[in-house]
């Protein structure tokens, strides 16, 4: 039995799991199977911000059973986010509800299992190495270039993969980026775009399924690294429209 556990990746501080039940489909799917599963239940993962990106980030990984999960996000629920922030309610709103603090609710509702931390505080040049250190990946669900700059290169200073993404309108894209190992947003986009200058849900709009695509895509890759399934990246910037 202890040959077997150190070849899933088993440590001792990893919780123990019932495989039988909340995870079996997933153990089935040969892409992840019992090694994986308990690899994501060890792994630590930053979501920096828990707006419509970040709620599908953080519902998709509780749910698959993620150990420690860390939402970093300063504003609070309001009424216009219901049409595609999921994890919120009429009541959240009406209350105005940190969002950090209503995904960190809503996580213990969905799987107790999951070491989940809500944090109400701004992402900036003085408080990012802090938030994401420890992590083994961090998944951009922010609104703005200013911030993902930011993560692109304490990221590429630390060494931890990030998962960008972005949602406009009906379209959108994401990327994974591995230090060292693929290029990076400076290599994609050399400089931020000028302030005003590029369309935003305030000025453009966004629909839930357009979100739906992105997230999920980078929630994939996100399952994929942390169940050591490097090899089955996408491996470059996708781009969708629906």
């Amino acid at each position: 039995d202890g040959l077997w556990l150190a070849i899933c990746g088993y440590t001792p501080e990893m919780p123990a799991v019932d495989f039988t039940e909340r995870y079996s489909r997933q153990i089935l799917f040969s892409g992840i199977g019992e090694a994986g599963q308990r690899r994501l239940i060890g792994a630590r993962v930053v979501v920096i911000g828990a707006g419509a990106l970040g709620a599908v980030h953080v519902e998709t990984l509780a749910r698959a059973g993620v150990g420690k999960i860390r939402i970093v996000d300063r504003d609070v629920v309001e009424k216009s986010n219901l049409h595609r922030q999921i994890l919120y309610t009429e009541r959240d709103a009406e209350e105005g509800v940190p969002k950090a603090v209503a995904a960190e609710r809503r996580v213990r509702e969905i799987n107790a299992d999951v070491d989940v931390e809500g944090i109400v505080e701004d992402v900036n040049a003085l408080s990012v190495e802090r938030l994401v250190e420890g992590a083994d990946l961090v998944l951009d669900a922010t609104d703005n270039f200013e911030t993902r700059y930011l993560l692109n290169d304490v990221c590429s200073k630390f060494g931890i993969p990030w998962i960008y993404g972005a949602v406009v309108g009906g379209g959108g894209a994401t990327m994974t980026i591995r230090p060292g190992l693929t290029a990076c947003l400076r290599c994609l986009f050399e400089s931020m775009p000028a302030p005003g200058s590029a369309p935003t849900c305030d000025t453009a709009g966004v629909v839930l399924p357009a979100v739906a695509i992105i997230a999920s895509l980078q929630a994939a890759e996100a399952i994929k690294l942390l169940s050591g399934r490097h090899e089955l990246l996408h491996g470059g910037l996708l781009q969708f429209d629906v």
